[in-house]
């Protein structure tokens, strides 16, 4: 089930958190404090997966302009929102959970909605698959661990059928 995160999901986005950092290392560093990070600068919705009473996956938006998205979509950039934050459990992949977990913020967001991928990983496909158009190629404006600026992709999501 897909539904609005509450203040009392907290813990358990952070103990599925720790199951995905464990398993893949996303995030790369662990945070010093894992609740706020789940809450990015900017943040205006948030949404969970929870299967028998577990939380098995999380998603937020926040408010982000950006220059290409702007240029791409014409919204203007105080409208503009990201995907930040999206992870599903290793137990609960390949049930069909974070893309439903889009869906609902794709469902959520009136327009402007985008976000960006580190080049080579899988979500570049995942998202591919969803329909979601990449605009730009450009440097991450944050370092790696080991010291290197990765390369990122940005994806608006898909435009609604005209009709």
């Amino acid at each position: 089930m897909i539904r609005e995160r509450r203040p009392e999901d907290v813990a358990g986005c952070v103990a599925a958190l720790r199951a995905v950092h464990d398993a893949d290392r996303y995030p790369t560093e662990w945070p010093a404090d894992p609740a706020a990070w789940l809450d990015p600068e900017g943040l205006t919705a948030a949404w969970v997966a929870e299967t028998d009473g577990e939380i098995v996956g999380h998603l937020c938006v926040a408010t982000a302009p950006d220059a290409a998205v702007v240029a791409d979509t014409g919204v203007p950039p105080e409208r503009l929102a990201a995907i930040k934050r999206l992870f599903t459990t290793p137990a609960a992949r390949g049930r069909g959970v974070a893309a439903a977990l889009v869906a609902a913020a794709v469902a959520r967001t009136a327009e402007g909605l985008w976000l960006d991928v580190v080049e080579g990983e899988p979500a570049v496909a995942f998202y591919e698959r969803l329909g979601w158009r990449r605009i730009d190629t450009r440097p991450a404006d944050w370092m790696a661990q080991d010291g290197r600026r990765r390369t990122v992709h940005v994806y608006v999501a898909p435009r609604p059928p005209e009709g």
